[in-house]
């Protein structure tokens, strides 16, 4: 049986008021991969903003595959080493 949706799959800081968060949702009745920074408001709870960016799930493989050409190319001409990928 299928999760319940929203599933987070990944987040991490992106500065000190912001979370990068990687979801699985529904919109409109499609299924949806969300990529978004969230902030937090007066009560530390954890807001969507308004920039970001969601596809329907069925991209998802060729944003996977776009997303990690890009790595592979960024550490090829040196913009990223293997101790700064980390978040």
């Amino acid at each position: 049986m299928p999760r319940e949706l929203p599933i987070t799959v990944a987040e991490w800081p992106r500065n000190s008021r912001e979370t990068l968060r990687v979801r699985l949702d529904r919109y409109n009745g499609q299924v949806i991969v969300d990529c978004r920074a969230w902030w937090s408001d007066t009560n530390g709870e954890l807001r969507p903003g308004k920039c970001g960016l969601t596809l329907s799930v069925r991209h998802l493989p060729a944003l996977a595959e776009a997303v990690a050409t890009a790595l592979s190319t960024a550490q090829d001409i040196g913009l990223i080493t293997d101790d700064a990928s980390q978040p």
